[in-house]
């Protein structure tokens, strides 16, 4: 029996041994990555982000006059050169269809109850 418990003790330090080098290597692979001068890949797309957004700031002279209208939420203003005239329709005369004249043998209105 102390045969057995001594290869588990051994699989249990070899097991514990294999994990306890893996994280020293990552910590260190950790630290000298942070301590090297060269940039990282998320860190040159950061870089790249904000130079190319300093360059779009840049190329703007002016400040839009309708920001939200420029990204779509709300419509811009037409300018007083395009401004569309409304169509006026000319005035038509009601005309009173015979079939829809209230009879005139009802006593009272059918959409109130006579009591």
């Amino acid at each position: 029996m102390s045969n057995r418990q001594d290869t588990i003790q051994r699989l249990q330090v070899g097991v514990i041994g294999l994990v306890t080098v893996l994280l020293l290597v990552s910590i260190a692979n950790f630290v000298l990555q942070r301590a090297s001068d060269e940039p990282t890949a998320l860190e040159e797309i950061q870089a790249g982000t904000a130079n190319s957004a300093r360059e779009l700031a840049d190329g703007i002279d002016e400040k839009p006059a309708e920001p939200l209208a420029e990204i779509g939420i709300t419509p811009a203003p037409m300018p007083e050169d395009d401004v569309i005239q409304p169509v006026v329709k000319p005035k038509v005369e009601s005309q009173i269809v015979p079939d829809l004249k209230p009879d005139p043998k009802l006593e009272a209105p059918m959409d109130r109850e006579s009591r």
